[in-house]
């Protein structure tokens, strides 16, 4: 007879578990692939089976469903679910029943009422939680006993024994989780799925979303134009108000007290999105002008909207003393306050660093970010009583190759803990093929952050890839974490993936995988899994292979490439494991750059040249670049930085990216035959202005798009000179700035009459 030893679970992360595991005391469940036991629920709707229930629907019911159902997987057995203990069968008792029969919980102290207990007396398994996900969490933890898991949010996430005999050994378990909310999800990935309660999701129901709107009428502007912020000298009707004026903030707290009156218990109380901040004397007056928000550069807005929360806090708590009023330390008001001492004890700040690097945990020696990430933590934490922190699980603006966040979560979510966290948001996409193993932990890490992510790791890199591949996988995937933790560049989106992604990394990698996947053969599941994620590496491998043809003026081939990639990326999402985002951004940040430079070079117009990588540079932060001289032929550029330009962003060569004008000169020649010529700019980031030979040629539409301009009247025999004017003052992209991708000189064919 098998058995499975109930303390094998706890390398997955649960919190204060207590478990006594004795040989000789045991409840069989399944005894050579025919049921012994009973599932006992109050609410069972018949007594031989549980129906299919809605997927928002925790309850008892719903547990029960879970256990019915995977027990079944590994056994090929169906347990009976009943409505009441039998006198002389074996049974598991689940949610209210277990209570009554004398399982205790309101000993467990968890703010979010999610604690379990699991506890073997005799014959009977009793097993409860303080709330239906927390039930059904318990059965979770039962079935991971056995040595279930739930890796991955689709099939081939599911593990678990093949066996026709399931023993319970003597088990005492009683947990709940650390932080009170955890929160993981995405773009059609919203909802609490199985996979999500299972890892830990869940938690007080904490609003953090952009909520102005819903508190004061807009309807009002007729009558009192002085509620709203005033733009440009103008009041404006929408959701930005006047938030020094006492009547907004009056008006607006009665707003608040009303939503939680209709049933949400703890609302968002965050600005919209955007910089629509007023800016009548009042308002400004709040602000501090010594207090700068890094990112932007300009006077940070935190202290004058920190005292409009303060005072809605203390309004509100009059009715709603239990309410947690949520706003988000984000965009130009990130940085703690200067003028305020200690938020109200109803207040959660929300720490969303966007405009942070993405790349490295919080407080990274070798990451000036972060590094001001982390003091900006300290600062919050100073104050707070509550804190929140609201992020991406991914790279934000590039979801394409396989990225890893293993450091960053071991590291954050522990110090978030330790300083006053409640709470933490993970905006995900659920990108399995190339986030999986991260993803994973960060929400075990969320429900447990004194856990052992190692131990997580390992358990997850075993039994998921299978013994005899899981090593291969284990070195895969903390290769690609170490390389990114590594990289010296913190550059957002597309721009630092071959700096990780070199010819000899790629090669290494898919080593990796093919070694992995002949040691899986044999074991169809365990393939499958190291195939999903070989899709991801070939993403990278495919990406470098366009931005190299593009480098290099070979459109045709990046054209190709990019049109197979983005097939296979729509194949991901409909095989269930990757997400339309990918898509999404592919069409969006890389589809225009390569259709452009495609059509650009091809027949009957001809690629004379690409312009070298490297340009010389500087910073014109007073735009005085025109009346210097910079764009004039004979101008000397010698005391200019030179940098490269498609091959390494100005972040990875040490280079600050200042929201400023930049300039970039170099110099080209042109054929004597050669009469219709354009230059074709892949990607600029900012506006840009294209001189040659101190002529204005033209300029670009918009930041980051593919624009050409005509410079056959500028041209001169022998050498040219290019300068581009670069207005860097707004940020698109994190640390960037200026010329990413190659410069192209091509000759247009003649026009037809």
């Amino acid at each position: 007879m098998r058995r499975f030893e109930a303390i094998a679970f706890l390398v997955a992360g649960v919190v204060a578990v207590t478990v006594n595991a004795q040989r000789g005391v045991a409840l069989d469940v399944i005894r050579n692939g025919r049921p012994v036991a009973v599932v006992v629920v109050e609410t069972a709707d018949r007594p031989s089976n549980v129906g299919r229930l809605r997927g928002d629907t925790w309850d008892d019911r719903r547990a029960a469903q879970v256990l019915v159902e995977w027990v079944e997987k590994m056994t090929g057995a169906r347990l009976t679910v009943v409505g009441s203990v039998p006198p002389d069968q074996p049974a598991i008792v689940i949610g209210s029943v277990a209570i009554k029969a004398g399982l205790k919980l309101d000993d467990i102290d968890s703010p979010s009422q999610e604690g379990l207990r699991i506890s073997l007396r005799g014959d009977r398994l009793l097993l409860a939680g303080q709330s239906g996900i927390a039930t059904t969490r318990a059965v979770c933890r039962l079935l991971e006993s056995w040595g279930c898991r739930y890796f991955v949010d689709h099939p081939l996430g599911e593990v678990y024994p093949k066996v026709n005999t399931l023993t319970i050994e003597r088990l005492e378990v009683t947990e709940k989780p650390s932080f009170v909310y955890r929160s993981i999800w995405g773009s059609q990935w919203s909802g609490q799925t199985l996979w999500k309660v299972w890892n830990g999701a869940g938690g007080l129901p904490l609003q953090t979303q952009h909520a102005w709107g819903r508190y004061i009428s807009k309807d009002l502007f007729e009558t009192h134009p002085e509620y709203f912020a005033l733009r440009a000298g103008q009041r404006r009707a929408g959701d930005w108000y006047c938030t020094s004026n006492p009547e907004v903030r009056h008006l607006f707290a009665q707003g608040v007290i009303a939503e939680i009156a209709k049933g949400t218990r703890h609302p968002s109380i965050s600005p919209p999105d955007g910089r629509g901040y007023c800016e009548c004397a009042a308002c400004l007056a709040q602000d501090d002008p010594h207090l700068i928000e890094p990112s932007s550069g300009r006077v940070s807005v935190s202290t004058r909207y920190v005292d409009f929360f303060q005072d809605v806090a203390r309004q509100v708590r009059q009715a709603a003393p239990d309410s947690i009023l949520n706003f988000y330390c984000y965009a130009d008001y990130t940085q703690a306050p200067s003028r305020v001492t200690k938020l109200e004890p109803n207040l959660c700040a929300w720490l969303a660093p966007i405009r942070y690097c993405r790349l490295h945990r919080i407080g990274h020696p070798n990451c000036p970010s972060r590094m001001q990430l982390a003091q900006l933590v300290e600062a919050w934490a100073a104050i707070a009583k509550n804190l929140g922190y609201r992020t991406y699980n991914y790279n934000l603006a590039e979801c394409l190759v396989p990225f890893s966040m293993i450091s960053i979560w071991k590291h954050d979510i522990p110090y978030l803990k330790s300083k006053n966290c409640l709470g933490i948001n993970l905006e995900t996409l659920a990108n399995w093929q190339i986030y999986g193993p991260h993803i994973y932990l960060s929400i075990r890490l969320a429900y447990d952050p004194q856990a052992d992510a190692d131990a997580i790791m390992d358990d997850y890199f075993e039994k998921f890839y299978g013994p005899r591949a899981g090593p291969l996988m284990k070195q895969y995937w903390l290769d690609i974490d170490r390389a990114f933790v590594d990289l010296n560049c913190h550059a957002g989106g597309f721009y630092a993936v071959h700096l990780v992604y070199t010819p000899d990394f790629l090669k290494h990698c898919r080593d990796l995988l093919e070694r992995a996947a002949a040691a899986a053969e044999g074991e169809p599941a365990c393939l499958a899994r190291v195939r999903m994620a070989a899709e991801g590496l070939e993403n990278a491998a495919q990406y470098e292979t366009i931005r190299q043809a593009m480098n290099r003026g070979d459109f045709v081939t990046a054209l190709q490439t990019y049109e197979n990639l983005l097939a296979r990326s729509k194949k991901n999402v409909e095989e269930g494991w990757g997400n339309h985002y990918t898509v999404a951004y592919l069409e969006r940040f890389l589809g225009p750059q390569v259709r452009a430079g495609a059509a650009v070079t091809a027949s009957p117009n001809r690629l004379i040249s690409v312009l070298p990588d490297k340009w010389r540079m500087t910073y014109d932060p007073d735009d005085q670049g025109v009346a210097l001289g910079y764009n004039k032929k004979d101008y000397d550029d010698s005391g200019w930085h030179e940098v490269l330009t498609y091959s390494k962003p100005l972040d990875a060569q040490g280079l600050p990216d200042r929201q400023t004008i930049l300039w970039y000169r170099t110099r080209f020649s042109v054929p004597k035959t050669a009469k219709r010529l354009s230059l074709f700019f892949t990607e600029v980031d900012g506006d840009a202005t294209v001189f040659v030979n101190g002529q204005e040629v033209g300029t670009s539409p918009k930041k980051r798009v593919p624009f050409e301009v005509d410079i056959t009247s500028a041209i001169t025999s022998g050498e040219n000179v290019v300068a581009v004017r670069v207005d860097h003052s707004q940020i698109t992209e994190l640390f960037l700035g200026g010329i990413l991708r190659p410069v192209l000189l091509v000759e247009r064919a003649a026009e037809k009459k």
